[in-house]
């Protein structure tokens, strides 16, 4: 198969650094090209290939594709909020039962797929996606440029951002960024590969907007913390409230997260500062978040007569939120898929929709992230690695402890909503970079030359069948059928090239 000698070329080029230690710089930057490379084929050429690229007048597809320009042009032009669509031609829309029926009235008329997920209220269609991409990306470009933004080039940008943060704060909190170079550079591709920024790549719609831009809102804040927490930078502090309040315009739940840095940031000045360090790092801290925060609920309000509304109550798709919620029991049911499910082989496509059962909203689920990254046995090394880093290096203990956190919180969250590939991308950056750093913690207390070449050749070895697992599943029968409709001919080319006559 051609996917396995790209993964064995992948590693040679990892071990030249070894063989001319003057080109580690160089090869860095060649292995960050070539996953940006990588991502730049994904976006651009599966699923609706024709809407990449910006154009001066809005390019929609389904599900929600480009849907944030509609509401561009509704505050430039009409000074609403609501999508600006013929409410004539869809008079279904008045239905009492639409809530709970709307997958029914989509099979009856097909063009109502054209609104899915979109909230309904008060006869006016609205995304509940937040408000933080309009501010940060589509309104700044439209005015600028005077073209729409498209969903696609949006999310490959943020992409590219969130794999090199990630990547910086892995080395920093590792400070082994030129020591051990050929992990080094595995180390990249992992990261690229493995951390399911693919699969909001290859599929990307306002979905992905949102997701991709709270991930990199939220590495930015580890990334200030980091600074802050080693004094390196005066205006962390307001940095990350800033960072945080706008993630939470992306993503709400990530106001879980503004106590817990709040929680590091008062620890630091508490221990180091004092009383009136903490009070004035707090209000530093607590004023852009409550900024943010004001102008989020006045986007709910005008919306949907509520501060605490998303619009997700509102939504028009078959899983009827008006009527249903999940519980606390749906999320461990997903937890036990998200992570342990063993992924299906296909006959027709290289993996298979896992079936999931039990859960309210279950979908689009492929397999554990145990089958797709084995490494996650290192977790087994994370209390000795804190008990070493608490004694040695309290601004690394705090990152690590903060970065678990979120981790947990992101994994039970998101596993209310049900079994989502794209939901995998909020955690998984931050799983792989700790186990990274553990690996290498792990690495650094084997004294014997014999015991370092086979953890060399393991590491070897997980990382090939890391990358080809995570690969392809990109191609699996889900992503698929979404081909069909847009792109097959690159489909099938890709899966040939990949795997010849599998």
């Amino acid at each position: 198969m051609n996917l396995l000698l790209i993964i064995l070329f992948l590693v040679i080029v990892s071990f030249i650094p070894k063989i001319f230690p003057k080109c580690t710089k160089l090869f860095v930057v060649l292995s960050i090209l070539i996953v940006i490379s990588f991502y730049f084929l994904l976006s651009k050429n599966f699923f609706h290939v024709e809407a990449f690229y910006p154009t001066d007048k809005i390019r929609v597809y389904t599900y929600l594709g480009n849907y944030y320009n509609f509401i561009v042009n509704s505050i430039k032009k009409k000074q609403t909020l609501y999508l600006h669509i013929n409410y004539k031609d869809f008079p279904l829309l008045k239905q009492t039962d639409i809530y709970q029926n709307y997958g029914k009235y989509v099979r009856q008329n097909v063009n109502y797929v054209h609104l899915f997920d979109t909230s309904l209220y008060k006869g006016k269609l609205y995304l509940y996606f937040g408000i933080t991409p309009l501010i940060l990306f589509y309104i700044p470009f439209n005015l600028i440029t005077g073209l729409y933004l498209t969903d696609k080039l949006l999310v490959l940008i943020l992409v590219c951002f969130s794999f090199i943060l990630s990547l910086f704060l892995l080395f920093k909190m590792n400070q082994k960024f030129i020591t051990d170079k050929n992990i080094s550079i595995l180390n990249i591709f992992i990261m690229g590969f493995c951390s399911y920024y693919p699969f909001i790549l290859i599929r990307s719609s306002t979905y992905e907007v949102a997701i991709i831009t709270a991930n990199v809102l939220l590495l930015c804040a580890f990334i200030m913390l980091y600074f802050y927490l080693n004094n390196k930078f005066n205006y962390s502090v307001f940095c990350i409230g800033l960072l945080l309040g706008f993630s939470v315009g992306a993503r709400p739940h990530y106001i879980l997260f503004i106590p817990l840095f709040f929680v590091i940031i008062y620890l630091k000045n508490y221990y180091y500062g004092g009383t009136k360090d903490v009070i004035k790092q707090a209000i530093i801290f607590l004023v852009p978040c409550i900024i943010i925060g004001s102008i989020i609920a006045l986007y709910n309000y005008l919306r949907f007569d509520s501060i605490f509304e998303f619009g997700f109550r509102y939504a028009l798709n078959e899983e009827n939120h008006y009527g249903q919620f999940t519980t606390i029991k749906d999320s461990f049911i997903a937890l036990k898929y998200n992570l342990f499910q063993f992924p299906d082989i296909s006959e027709q496509t290289i993996f298979s929709l896992v079936k999931t059962e039990g859960h309210l909203f279950g979908n689009e689920f492929i397999a554990g992230i145990f089958w797709t990254f084995p490494l996650m046995f290192l977790f087994v090394f994370l209390l000795q690695y804190l008990k070493e880093t608490f004694n040695k290096n309290k601004p690394l203990f705090y990152v690590v402890i903060l970065m678990c956190s979120v981790i947990c919180i992101n994994i039970f969250v998101t596993s209310f909503i049900g079994m989502v590939n794209r939901y995998f991308v909020e955690y998984m950056p931050f799983i792989i970079i700790l186990l990274l750093l553990l690996f290498n913690y792990v690495n650094s207390k084997i004294n014997t030359k014999f015991l370092k070449k086979v953890m060399k050749i393991f590491f070897v070895l997980i990382f090939i069948y890391s990358v080809f697992i995570n690969v392809s599943l990109l191609f699996c029968e889900n992503n698929s059928i979404f081909y069909a409709d847009s792109s097959k001919g690159n489909y099938d080319k890709t899966v040939q090239f990949l795997y010849g006559s599998f």
